[in-house]
């Protein structure tokens, strides 16, 4: 399976960031959790709903390429 196939079974991307990282760039994006729990379901929304996924790349154009990738 494709990573693209797994990003898109964790929801719909809601954010990403990236910041520059000592070996390269750190990329983070949010995906809103389409597997609301039992709390959530019963009208209590935990603080943290997402679910994370971090990446880093080597170069800026890795970078461009992984948010291309991802926010299809």
């Amino acid at each position: 399976m494709a990573e693209t196939e797994k990003e898109e079974k964790l929801g719909e991307l809601v954010h990403f960031s990236g910041c520059r990282a000592e070996n390269g760039w750190k990329l983070c994006f949010q995906y809103e959790d389409k597997d609301k729990s039992l709390a959530q379901r019963a009208g209590w929304v935990p603080c943290a709903p997402c679910v994370c996924k971090d990446y880093v790349e080597k170069t800026i154009e890795g970078v461009l390429k992984r948010i291309k990738e991802l926010v299809k």
